[in-house]
């Protein structure tokens, strides 16, 4: 699952950096840089995001003002406090930031700071009501989505299967599918399939440029394209996965 980033600070080169240093994480996706709380404030009014790199030191405002608003609007959202002055950090903890960083960043730093965001949205998922109505062609769905083993695309039809049955949804691309499901641990292996982490059993090298995932409850095994291989590990990964 994409970690959809905000980043605030009123210097320039600073967001630069932060956005530079972020580059090596593939699943941070950095949504909106902004310059001024006013600017991200209209963001979050429309658009989701998950975790925002947020400097202490802002010229108009303490970066503190802006996450107390923040909590109110949005408590959800996690936040990274950056400063050059590690003395500004016992005045943040009543925020319950994931961390703070001093500028410049520092990669290892930064890389503990990343996996604690991971663990959070894990334990996030895991506690939130895990259900979608889905469109069928005879009506709506109501499903948990611990139930669906993986959505497949055959032709112009996309296919949901569960542990008991096939299901033909209606009026879906697979980037509206994926950008729906992705927040709840599955995963878009390949062009045609998306598949519930939850579910991995085993992963096989198929050859003919091919892998395949062994997922609990489906019949058969399902392709992960080589492009999307190195990808599957890291979601499983960050789905708590220990891989050696």
């Amino acid at each position: 699952m994409a970690i959809k980033t905000v980043i605030l600070d009123d210097s320039a080169p600073s967001r630069m950096a932060a956005a530079a240093a972020l580059e090596r994480f593939d699943d941070v996706e950095i949504v909106g840089q902004f310059g001024e709380s006013g600017a991200l404030f209209d963001f979050l009014a429309s658009h989701t995001a998950h975790l925002l790199f947020l400097d202490i030191e802002l010229s108009e405002e303490l970066g503190f003002t802006v996450a107390r608003k923040l909590r109110e609007t949005d408590p959800e959202l996690m936040i990274v406090f950056l400063t050059g002055h590690s003395s500004y950090a016992i005045d943040g903890y009543g925020f319950q930031p994931v961390n703070f960083l001093t500028k410049p960043i520092h990669p290892e730093k930064l890389r503990e700071t990343i996996e604690e965001v991971r663990r959070r949205m894990r334990a996030h998922r895991e506690q939130r009501p895990a259900q979608l109505m889905f469109r069928l062609p005879q009506g709506y769905r109501i499903l948990d989505v611990r139930d669906i083993v993986y959505i497949e695309r055959l032709g112009r039809k996309n296919i949901l299967h569960t542990d008991t049955e096939e299901l033909r949804m209606s009026g879906y691309t697979v980037r509206e599918l994926e950008e729906m499901l992705s927040e709840h641990g599955f995963f878009l292996c390949h062009q045609s399939f998306l598949i519930s982490l939850w579910r991995v059993e085993a992963i096989r090298d198929a050859r003919r440029q091919l892998y395949e995932v062994t997922l609990r409850g489906a019949a058969a095994p399902v392709p992960v394209s080589r492009t999307r291989y190195e990808a599957l590990l890291e979601a499983l990964d960050g789905h708590g996965v220990v891989i050696r």
